[in-house]
């Protein structure tokens, strides 16, 4: 299924904010674990837990999810 050029746009910004916010959250957590337990790297499971969420909002953008309509 092809998207308009509007419906692109509109779901591109949503995910652009996701991608903004993840990556900001991302590098304070990385920051704060530098700072009081470097021996450990948690702020991994943070993103492991976030880049199937970024994956799946990717794949909507993009209109993979999107059921066809079928010509009679």
């Amino acid at each position: 299924m092809t998207l308009s050029p509007e419906e692109r746009l509109r779901r591109a910004r949503p995910l652009r904010l996701h991608l903004i916010v993840a990556l900001f959250t991302l590098l304070v957590l990385i920051a704060v674990n530098a700072l009081f337990s470097s021996r450990y790297p948690w702020w991994l499971w943070a993103l492991t837990a976030w880049l199937p969420l970024i994956a799946a909002h990717t794949a909507w953008s993009k209109g993979l999810f999107d059921r066809t309509k079928k010509e009679p």
